[in-house]
């Protein structure tokens, strides 16, 4: 029988080393609603609805990063708290008005509110961390059980999805990973092959089940798209407005362009070298053997196999940066690249030791080609020749690699005939 007395307060009361990692990883946001910050949004950065004031949010944020780190409780959090926000005139009821301009500067705070605050961060920060632990032991325990606390108080909706299996890089957990509500309890087991075999527990798949709805977010009839989940019986489950992420998968690598250049190099090592990356590659590649040989097309693959995952492959100096007109220093690896790369490399001899090599590659450039919005990027190294290209979001705000292979130098000659040479020590 699967356990249902699993005890979320005393799992917050631990220190995971994960979940402190992801809280102090979150930048700010500013938003007067709710609503305003939206999504992943809240994955990616601290916010407390109504709270205008950078000085009040990072109050906030570092008493509950302490609480994290210490194991506080509620209470502990509110006796730190109450007397910051009392002396900066934000504890009580009602609006805070800039006496000076007459600007509402936010919402005061009470105990109620802050018990909101911190069991929803607390829970938010405990399930990223949880899960990036399941997702570094997915070779073992690759299947995923949604567990939820069968009681009273239990929601309908999150009655009906416990006990259900998915494997962990199905496109359920984008969504449905909990929390998915306010105070919401669920949680996700893990399971090895030998579990499902002993237990029969069934596999479900989210092949053809997902749907994109409008979901209100408010009353004054504001809708939002959101993601639904069409069980067997026809009906939809969607998470409360607002939560349709994963906090882990959404938040888990850090704003880079926040930390200076060498310190976030070695972060990108860390990343590119360490079993996360390995096994995701290792995972695509055989993945896409396997569709390769059942005769998928790239478009089939992309949509099967396509996550939304990045990492950080390379970070760029100032000079460069200004080089290729880019207002960021990160340059990011996405699932999709490297689903096509794993489709189009054949007689390609590139694979995992050599995306450790990009920082070096870009780093050491001795041709740079600009094709459009595209950056074509030539060295010799140890006796190969690569070309990798980096390309800028319409925004100019990332920069994403969009290629990686050895090349010749045939193809340099026809870029620099074709492109704009910014930089030439090829010779």
């Amino acid at each position: 029988m699967p356990r249902t007395d699993f005890n979320l307060s005393y799992a917050i009361g631990l220190p995971p080393a994960e979940a402190i990692k992801y809280f102090e990883q979150k930048g700010f946001a500013i938003g007067f609603r709710w609503q305003d910050v939206w999504a992943e949004a809240h994955a990616r950065a601290f916010t407390v609805a109504g709270v205008t004031k950078l000085d009040i949010l990072t109050d906030i944020r570092n008493g509950l990063t302490d609480a994290l780190k210490n194991g506080g409780t509620l209470a502990d959090f509110q006796k730190q708290l109450q007397p910051m926000l009392e002396a900066k005139g934000w504890w009580g009821r009602g609006r805070v008005v800039d006496q000076a301009t007459g600007e509402v500067a936010g919402k005061r705070l009470n105990s109620r509110r802050l018990e909101t605050i911190f069991r929803q961060n607390m829970q938010s920060a405990y399930m990223a961390g949880r899960y990036q632990e399941q997702l570094a032991g997915a070779d073992l325990r690759p299947y995923w059980e949604y567990v939820a606390v069968m009681d009273s108080r239990t929601r309908p909706a999150h009655r009906t999805l416990h006990g259900r299996v998915f494997r962990f890089d199905d496109p359920f957990w984008r969504t449905f990973y909990p929390p998915n509500g306010w105070r919401c309890r669920c949680r996700v087991r893990t399971r090895s092959q030998r579990d499902i075999d002993r237990l029969d527990l069934p596999v479900s798949s989210s092949a053809g089940r997902l749907e994109t709805v409008d979901q209100p977010v408010g009353r004054d009839g504001e809708t939002r798209p959101a993601v639904a989940f069409r069980g067997p019986d026809g009906k939809r489950f969607t998470t409360d407005a607002g939560f349709g992420y994963n906090p882990g998968r959404a938040a888990y690598q850090p704003e880079l362009d926040r930390y200076p250049a060498d310190v976030a190099r070695q972060y990108v090592r860390g990343t590119l070298t360490g079993p996360d990356f390995a096994r995701c590659y290792r995972t695509l590649e055989s993945q896409v053997a396997e569709r390769v040989a059942s005769g998928q097309t790239l478009a089939q693959m992309r949509d099967g196999l396509v996550v939304g995952q990045r990492w950080p492959v390379a970070v760029l100096s100032d000079e460069y940066r200004q080089l290729l007109r880019a207002e960021t220093q990160t340059v990011w690896l996405s699932d999709d690249t490297l689903v096509k790369q794993a489709v189009s490399r054949e007689g390609q001899d590139i694979g995992l030791d050599d995306y450790w090599r990009v920082q070096d590659v870009i780093e050491r450039a001795q041709l740079i080609v600009r094709q459009g919005g595209l950056n074509l990027v030539f060295v010799r190294r140890a006796g190969r020749i690569y070309h990798a290209v980096v390309k800028a979001t319409a925004s100019g705000r990332a920069l994403f690699l969009t290629s990686f292979r050895e090349s010749n130098a045939k193809a340099a000659t026809q870029a620099m005939r074709r492109g704009e040479v910014i930089r030439n020590e090829w010779e």
